[in-house]
């Protein structure tokens, strides 16, 4: 595979860009007069292709911490090297300012890989970018969620607040998160939900999140019938990724999903919750790059998504793979919506939205290539491979 050759830059263009291609191959822009726009041009295998530059982004993910109370055993702290501390709030402010040069932001979700209520200035954060008008989410380990703080979250009006639960069983949840109380966690949620009730409000919405795995999936009907119950507007169920040698054998990804998995339950579950892939799938299609998302890492990183914020190791499907990130730039240098025109970045989204690399995971070669040890190159030529990512076959999933 040839890597697309840029063959001009960015273009200053007027209205919108028309190419001819002539009888010698080059290439032509005619422009109008009407409204400056800037364009791409790439060579490809077949010709050319003309992406408009434009800072369309939709959603931002930001990590706001990467602490967190709790030490459980799906997590990417098993296996990372990065450092455990807090965004500053001068880089928040600066993200801030970032956010308000995307004109069709809809979207903040306060996550990655931190407990956000860990940090001291959580609740300026949310206020801040409540006051440009953006819907904001944030995903919490429920710990934190005492009345006060659930009034806050209620007076911020938050729109969506997920809560991660991982079992309807106090044993199996307490065994899955140490450090966690089920009973604490349960008792919050019940809590947010009557303080609502009685001030007659709506929001924040639930959601629920549930890292499904063999030690818990049994459980799984009893949870969606407890997110019934408590009534959650959303309930994930993504797979496990393992990041510790000790979980890899966890992993439910080869089974069949194709009929009722819980027999009578399977109607509920298919009402109430969205169901990650449970076995691999031909179709490979990227949720960031389709939402127009990206992701901003607690140092002010840009990445293009979760699986590319870190280094870390995980295993994919027993084979154990070192990650390592993916920046297009920092907040603190550059506007998110440069970073976002960049032409690297522009070709990686395309590269992606094409899915313009290997299936290693089901290669019929893969036993004894070394080039699924990383991600740093694959063997069609790319030097950030995303040939691997379970998130591509939506068999990892996130709000």
């Amino acid at each position: 595979m040839k890597r697309p050759d840029m063959v001009s830059g960015i273009r200053q263009t007027k209205e919108r860009v028309h190419a001819w291609i002539s009888q010698d191959g080059h290439i032509q822009l005619p422009i109008s007069l009407a409204a400056e726009q800037a364009a791409l041009v790439v060579r490809t295998a077949d010709g050319y292709r003309i992406s408009l530059l434009r800072p369309d982004v939709k959603k931002v993910y930001l990590e706001v911490t990467t602490k967190c109370n709790f030490s459980c055993i799906t997590c990417i702290r098993s296996s990372w090297q990065d450092e455990l501390t807090h965004m500053s709030w001068e880089t928040f402010k600066n993200i801030v300012n970032s956010l308000k040069e995307l004109p069709e932001l809809t979207t903040v979700h306060f996550g990655g890989f931190g407990e956000p209520l860990m940090h001291p200035q959580i609740f300026d954060m949310l206020q801040a970018v409540k006051e440009l008008g953006l819907k904001v989410e944030m995903i919490t380990n429920g710990s934190y969620l005492r009345e006060e703080i659930l009034q806050q979250l209620i007076e911020l009006k938050l729109d969506i607040l997920y809560t991660s639960l991982d079992s309807s069983d106090e044993e199996e949840y307490n065994e899955i998160r140490p450090g966690a109380n089920f009973k604490s966690v349960y008792h919050n949620i019940v809590r947010l939900q009557e303080l609502k009730k009685e001030q007659k409000l709506t929001k924040p919405e639930l959601g629920i999140e549930f890292v499904a795995m063999k030690k818990n999936f049994a459980r799984l009907p009893n949870l969606i019938r407890l997110a019934w119950e408590l009534d959650a507007r959303q309930v994930i169920v993504t797979n496990l990724l393992p990041y510790h040698e000790s979980m890899k054998d966890e992993i439910i990804y080869d089974i069949d999903d194709t009929g009722c998995l819980f027999g009578h339950n399977s109607l509920l579950m298919s009402v109430k919750a969205q169901m990650a892939n449970m076995k691999l799938r031909t179709e490979r299609d990227c949720k960031f790059i389709q939402d127009k998302a990206l992701c901003i890492n607690h140092q002010g990183f840009i990445s293009p998504c979760y699986a590319l914020m870190h280094t870390y190791h995980c295993y994919i499907y027993g084979r154990k793979k070192q990650m390592y990130p993916y920046y297009l730039g920092n907040v603190n240098k550059k506007s998110l919506a440069a970073v976002w025109m960049e032409p690297d970045y522009v070709q990686f989204r395309q590269k992606v939205c094409d899915y313009d690399f290997p299936s290693c995971t089901d290669c019929r070669l893969l036993d004894g290539c070394n080039y699924t040890e990383s991600n740093e190159m694959d063997c069609w030529g790319n030097h950030l491979s995303c040939a691997e990512c379970l998130w591509s076959r939506q068999i990892i999933a996130c709000p």
